[in-house]
C-alpha cells in the first residue's frame, strides 16, 4: 500500500467520506473530493485512485435507489456517452489536462444559465436528440479526463422535472455503468494499480459511511431547495474548473 503523510491520510479520507455522501444525496458536491485527492496524489495518481471509490459509492447508490431509476433517459443519453469516453481516452494525452478543464468549467457555466432560463421564463426544455447527444460526449470526455461529468449530467437532469430519488437514482445508475466502462482504460494509462486498490479497500467503510449520512440528509430536503444545492454544486465545480 502506499505510504501516506499525514495530511495525505486526512484529505484521503475526507474525500472517501464525500464522494460516499454526494452519491446519496446532493450531486456536484463531489468535486470537492476531486480536488482534495488531486491535493494529496498529484500528477496523474489521483484520477486512478478515485475512480474504483466512486465505482464503490455508485453501487452502494444503486441498490439503495434501485426502484428509482428512469432508463428511458439513460438508454438515450448512453450510447454518446460512451462515445465521450473514446475521445477522452485519446485526448489525455494530447491535450493539457488544465486546457480541457477549463473549456468544462465554461459549457458547466452556459449549460446552468440555460437551466435558469428554462425555470424562469415561458420556454419549455424539448431534450432532443442534438442536445442529448451534445450533454452524452460532453459528460463522456470530462469524466474519462477530469472526473467532472457530475455538474453537467445534473443540469441536464434538473430539466426532466424528476423527484430527488428519482433523481439521484437515475443519476446514480448512469455513473454506474460509465465509472465500470472507464476502469480498464484506466488500467490501460497505468492509473489504476494494486497499490492503488490496496488503498481503495481501505476507504470502503467511510465510503458507505458517507453514503448512509446523504441518504439521510435527502430526506430532510425539499425539491426547491434541493434543485439550488445542486446549482450551487455546479457553480463552485465550474469555478474549480476555471481557476484552479
Amino acid at each position: 500500500m502506499l505510504d501516506l503523510s499525514s495530511l495525505q491520510l486526512f484529505y484521503f479520507v475526507l474525500a472517501a467520506a464525500l464522494i460516499g455522501f454526494t452519491k446519496t444525496s446532493v450531486g456536484g458536491v463531489g468535486i470537492l473530493a476531486v480536488l482534495l485527492l488531486a491535493l494529496a496524489f498529484p500528477g496523474k495518481a489521483s484520477p486512478g485512485i478515485m475512480l474504483p471509490m466512486l465505482v464503490v459509492a455508485d453501487l452502494m447508490a444503486v441498490i439503495y435507489y434501485r426502484r428509482d431509476c428512469q432508463w428511458h433517459i439513460l438508454l438515450r443519453i448512453f450510447p454518446a456517452a460512451v462515445v465521450g469516453i473514446v475521445i477522452g481516452f485519446f485526448i489525455v494525452d494530447l491535450l493539457p489536462a488544465e486546457v480541457f478543464e477549463r473549456a468544462i468549467g465554461a459549457i458547466i457555466l452556459i449549460m446552468l444559465f440555460i437551466s435558469l432560463l428554462l425555470d424562469y421564463s415561458r420556454l419549455k426544455p424539448k431534450g432532443g436528440k442534438f442536445a442529448t447527444a451534445f450533454v452524452g460526449l460532453a459528460a463522456g470526455a470530462a469524466s474519462m479526463i477530469a472526473n467532472a461529468a457530475g455538474p453537467i449530467f445534473s443540469i441536464f437532469l434538473l430539466q426532466m422535472g424528476l423527484t430527488r430519488e428519482k433523481f439521484v437514482g437515475t443519476r446514480s445508475w448512469y455513473f454506474l455503468v460509465l465509472n465500470i466502462i472507464k476502469v480498464p482504460f484506466s488500467v490501460n494509462l497505468g492509473l489504476i494499480t494494486t497499490d492503488t486498490l490496496k488503498l481503495n479497500l481501505a476507504a470502503v467503510p467511510i465510503i458507505l459511511l458517507g453514503a448512509f449520512v446523504g441518504v439521510k440528509v435527502l430526506k430532510l430536503i425539499n425539491m426547491n431547495m434541493f434543485k439550488w444545492l445542486i446549482r450551487i454544486a455546479v457553480i463552485v465545480a465550474a469555478v474549480r474548473l476555471l481557476v484552479f
